[in-house]
């Protein structure tokens, strides 16, 4: 992506979270998650113990990536593009992990602004969608990271038939502008090994949202809305099946989610 469309994705980002801050802090979908509570494992797979070392939470959202590891003892650095959602993230912080090591910066994930080797840990969680040049923020993660550092990418993908990835970024983009593109499997190993990262963990979850819900918390238009309900009418089934959950009692929509970490090598 050219440096105009990604400084626009960044702008649209801001102007997203800026007014939703404090709702990510309280989102279930955000502050649990069935993958959160296993990150710090992860982790350790690679890391040994983690108390002590340190760890850079990039878009740190509400701060519930940066929570966990900073109750397992690291010091953590928490980013964000939005200073109201770094705000909301550090009052959150403050308050649940009372005496921790902590840090907040406020920068675009394309260019962290920390030495070579600073981090044992580089976190990412739903986030990325976000981002206007992915192999940017990963060159750059992978710059801050120490060698054997460890780096953990949770967010929602596209499936590798374009069909259903088109239709599924078409929806997230309706429902919320900020979204630039989940992107696919292949293109986040791809781009990890181009990087020098050596991919040594990959999971695959879906998760259900309550079409409602998610539609509201985005603040999207009427407009938005109805060309939501119009393309999933439309659709081809098989597109229909990947996105909507058959049989729920309320309209809800599905999605793919990844859980990747890679490790850094020595050069």
């Amino acid at each position: 992506m050219s440096g105009d469309a990604t400084e626009r994705a960044q702008r649209l980002a801001r102007e997203r979270f800026a007014p939703a801050a404090g709702d990510y802090v309280v989102s279930a979908s955000h502050a649990q998650g069935e993958e959160l509570s296993r990150l710090p494992q992860l982790a350790r797979s690679r890391l040994g113990e983690l108390a002590g070392k340190r760890a850079l939470d990039v878009a740190t959202g509400g701060g519930h990536t940066a929570r966990v590891f900073a109750q397992a003892g690291m010091a953590v650095t928490a980013s964000d593009l939005t200073p109201e959602m770094l705000a909301a993230a550090e009052a959150h912080l403050r308050e649940t992990v009372p005496g921790a090591t902590l840090a907040f910066v406020q920068t675009a994930a394309e260019s962290l602004p920390f030495e070579d080797g600073s981090f044992d840990l580089v976190t990412c969680r739903i986030a990325a969608h976000h981002f206007g040049d992915p192999r940017a923020f990963v060159a750059s993660a992978r710059r801050v990271l120490r060698p054997g550092g460890v780096l953990i990418l949770v967010d929602n993908i596209a499936p590798e038939d374009e069909r259903l990835a088109d239709a599924m970024n078409t929806v997230e983009r309706l429902r919320d502008p900020s979204h630039v593109r989940a992107y696919q499997v292949s293109e986040w190993v791809a781009w990890l090994a181009e990087a020098g990262l050596e991919t040594f963990h990959l999971e695959r979850l879906w998760r259900v949202k309550a079409l409602a819900q998610w539609l509201e918390r985005a603040r999207t238009t009427e407009d938005h809305r109805r060309a939501i309900d119009t393309l999933l009418a439309r659709v081809e089934p098989e597109v229909r099946t990947y996105l909507t959950v058959p049989g729920a009692p309320r309209p809800a929509l599905r999605h793919e989610v990844m859980v990747l970490a890679a490790t850094a090598g020595a050069g």
